[in-house]
């Protein structure tokens, strides 16, 4: 009996711990559940970011020419911002200004038009009144906007590339940080 009321005793006293470890668990377990989109529930338009609704409306590239920059292709934006590193002349300056504003431009056209075609697809699931004939119309109208800004971008990388030496572009890959100066950039299949 008295060993009985020991293990009892023994067993309230670590219920605590127990439960305490339980709890951690729990709590472990919520957090890698917790989804990475909690922080956009306040975003102007739920599915997209804050950062990328203003790159969208700010023209700016948010990763779109990439495929340009990791190969030898110049960003306007990065070239006028590193002109005096560059060794720019004023004749590659005003090319790359004229270049980068035409960019620019179309760019946040796009862009306007994009948050505005997300923001209705927004609240169409928030309404639930999304059907799936809509939600084709929608989302292929999307993705023929954002192709065309990915396309606008790109081309402006490929618009200024040849105004560039071959100097220019490896000081630019450099001072980007994509070599050390001594090394090309490796292609792939190089």
């Amino acid at each position: 009996m008295q060993t009985r009321f020991i293990l009892v005793v023994s067993s309230l006293l670590l219920l605590p711990v127990a439960g305490a470890g339980i709890f951690a668990h729990l709590s472990v377990a919520s957090q890698t559940h917790k989804s990475p989109y909690v922080n956009e529930l306040s975003s102007p338009i739920r599915g997209l970011s804050t950062r990328e609704v203003d790159d969208l409306l700010n023209g700016r590239g948010a990763g779109f020419a990439r495929i340009a920059e990791l190969n030898d292709y110049p960003g306007p934006r990065h070239v006028l911002d590193l002109k005096g590193q560059l060794n720019l002349s004023a004749k590659q300056t005003q090319q790359v200004q004229a270049a980068f504003e035409k960019m620019n431009v179309e760019a946040k056209r796009l862009g306007r038009e994009i948050v505005d075609r997300e923001q209705r697809l927004s609240i169409a699931f928030a309404d639930k009144t999304i059907a799936p004939a809509k939600l084709q119309t929608q989302t292929e109208a999307l993705a023929m906007l954002y192709g065309k800004l990915r396309q606008t971008h790109l081309q402006a990388h490929l618009e200024i590339t040849p105004l560039l030496s071959p100097k220019q572009i490896a000081t630019y890959n450099m001072l980007r940080g994509y070599t050390d100066g001594k090394t090309p950039i490796r292609h792939h299949g190089n």
